[in-house]
């Protein structure tokens, strides 16, 4: 009777105390209850660092991550100090065993309730980042009652090496989003939250990841919308072209003998057999992986070109929030005086240089006149050198904007597409240079208008602060209810945001106002369209 008793006793303690105890179905996690960094009178709860795969180390090596096994007894998951391995970049906490989730939650798990759910997925192009350490940034979400979760997934070399064939498919750090995805949906609801209100957003190479996500038929039914910040599977450096020369390149590096004429299966034994370190250290020669198309394969997470798969429409249909920053290669500009010796050197100096290869033009007359193009669309009859600023225009549309437009262009023929351009220069974003006749928001700045909810805005300007709050009105809007602007609210204005439209392609322009305008980059986007009509090789890949 006595052990009964305490078994009870016991049963209660774990739910009703201020650090409850959940039981998932690999077992039991202990969090804790945490006080709110913006709010005196708010605490939250969090999990951190819940394992979700086994640790892809040895044989799991550069293969698809496998579900977690089952443990015993309380795990407490109050720390999230953890990160994959970075491309030359350190990281005080990166290991192999990295493939970890956080779950923020401002409801006590023991309630029966269904909130939405936001899933974060890190930029870092593919070769850095991880979930985010500690859990500050994270609370204006709590008082918005949406619960967060964040994630790692293999970036450089262990998450996108590729041999082109079965041997290492790749695309493991796209598979390990997808495997946290389906754990979202198996447990989320012992969070409180609801498994059919799970928006995924992204920035940078997170925001690609959101819109491969969108494009892979594996991961219908894992999310019911999406949000993208900055980036999209089109862009040229969010698809490897040729990933087998990384690969061998690599085994080469670690094992002077290895040749092509190796199999790719001893080249994947060969670094599975090695330490990670030495495979880390090819870095330095070694510093561009991102996804792939694989091959046709069971398991296969996209083997057809993005392109083509969205603009048949056959992608994930969930309604879409996206855009860009008004001058994304601003965050490349360190100094005006190399700038302009780079854009000389690099721009004037070889129009061919402005030709991307997702033209896949290999006559070199061919590609000096698309130059001669490209470069007639910013700076006329004159130069980048006299007109740097034109060459981060340039960059901004080549790297960022064009194929992200695109990209939103091809699926609004499917799904409600909400696009944006943000445009307000503020204190809060921290861009100190600018050029004249461009716009003045660099890559990520956008960010740290929702991010960083939880600074002291009282040093800021109003404008900074309204911004703020207009920004994240929106996305968690958004989240609740798949429109951003459900009905009409003073602090937005009464603006109704439209979606885009086969002939209206409307957008919402984040500035100082907010206002509805139609056409985004309009003195550029339509030009590069022609271009890549004329001279790109059909079918697309990239854009």
């Amino acid at each position: 009777m006595l052990k009964l008793i305490l078994f009870i006793f016991s049963i209660i303690l774990e739910v009703f105390s201020e650090n409850p105890i959940i039981n998932l179905p690999n077992g039991k996690i202990r969090g804790a209850l945490v006080k709110s960094p913006i709010n005196p009178h708010s605490s939250f709860y969090a999990y951190q660092g819940i394992p979700f795969a086994e640790p892809p180390t040895g044989k799991l090596r550069f293969q698809a991550p496998q579900p977690v096994k089952n443990w015993i007894g309380v795990k407490d998951v109050l720390d999230n100090k953890i990160s994959c391995y970075q491309t030359d970049r350190e990281e005080k906490y990166a290991r192999e065993d990295c493939l970890y989730l956080s779950v923020f939650t401002p409801v006590n798990p023991s309630n029966v309730t269904k909130l939405e759910v936001l899933v974060f997925i890190y930029g870092g192009a593919f070769i850095h980042g991880h979930m985010g350490y500690g859990y500050s940034k994270t609370a204006f979400l709590m008082e918005e009652n949406i619960i967060l979760v964040n994630f790692n997934y293999r970036v450089g070399p262990l998450g996108f090496l590729s041999t082109g064939d079965k041997a290492i498919s790749g695309n493991m750090g796209l598979k390990d989003q997808r495997l946290a995805l389906k754990w979202i949906q198996q447990n989320i609801h012992l969070f409180g939250g609801d498994p059919e209100k799970v928006t995924i957003m992204g920035q940078s190479a997170g925001s690609a990841s959101v819109t491969y996500q969108i494009l892979s038929p594996g991961s219908a039914g894992l999310f019911r919308a999406a949000i993208g910040c900055s980036g999209s599977a089109l862009t040229d450096w969010a698809h490897q072209p040729n990933p087998a020369d990384n690969a061998y390149g690599i085994a080469a590096e670690i094992d002077a003998s290895f040749t092509r004429q190796n199999s790719t299966q001893e080249l994947l034994e060969l670094l599975q057999s090695v330490s990670v370190d030495k495979i880390t250290k090819t870095a330095n020669k070694y510093k561009k992986f991102s996804p792939v198309v694989e091959i046709a394969h069971d398991g296969a997470f996209l083997s057809e070109p993005m392109y083509g798969v969205a603009e048949s429409g056959r992608i994930n249909k969930v309604p879409v929030l996206m855009g860009f920053n008004s001058e994304e290669s601003l965050a490349s500009v360190r100094d005006v005086k190399s700038w302009t010796a780079n854009v000389k050197k690099n721009f004037d100096g070889n129009l061919r240089n402005l030709v991307d290869y997702d033209f896949f033009i290999t006559n070199n007359d061919i590609k000096l006149q698309v130059g001669e193009e490209i470069k007639s669309i910013y700076v006329g009859n004159g130069t980048f050198e006299n007109d740097p600023g034109k060459g981060v225009q340039f960059s901004s549309d080549n790297r960022f904007i064009r194929p992200i437009i695109k990209f939103a262009e091809l699926i609004a023929q499917y799904v409600d597409v909400y696009f944006y351009q943000f445009s307000y220069h503020g204190e809060i974003g921290g861009t100190k240079i600018l050029f004249k006749d461009i716009g003045k928001v660099a890559h990520a700045e956008d960010q740290r208008y929702f991010w960083s909810y939880f600074q002291d805005y009282s040093k800021f300007p109003k404008s900074d602060v309204m911004t703020v709050q207009r920004y994240n009105k929106l996305l968690t809007n958004f989240i609740k209810h798949l429109n951003p602007t459900p009905v009409k609210d003073e602090l937005l204005q009464n603006q109704i945001w439209p979606t885009v439209k086969k002939n209206q392609y409307y957008y919402l322009d984040i500035d100082n106002n907010l206002t509805i305008q139609k056409n985004p980059r309009q003195f550029s986007y339509k030009k590069w369209v022609n271009i890549f009509e004329k001279y790109g090789k059909k079918p697309f890949v990239s854009f």
